[in-house]
């Protein structure tokens, strides 16, 4: 039972990294800084930024490639109990 729950969960955290490449890219990678200011009083500018899609595409690789991972030990440790 214990594999089963490690393959799903390597399935899992492999699923999340496809779906976190696949945002990203749609996303884009391209930010716009935003400038906002306040009109009334002392005037407080604030930055604040379009997220690019970068950070998720690297996100979801990382979760992509971790997923992988979990699923080999999984299945080395499957084989090696085998012999």
């Amino acid at each position: 039972m214990k594999k089963i729950v490690a393959v799903l969960m390597g399935l899992v955290v492999a699923a999340a990294g496809i779906l976190l490449l696949i945002v990203g890219k749609r996303m884009g990678s391209k930010p716009a800084p935003v400038v906002i200011g306040g009109a009334d009083g002392p005037t407080s500018i604030f930055i604040a930024g379009k997220i690019s899609g970068t950070g998720l595409m690297e996100t979801g690789a990382i979760l992509l490639a971790a997923g992988l991972v979990i699923g080999l030990i999984v299945l080395l440790i499957i084989r090696l109990k085998r012999k």
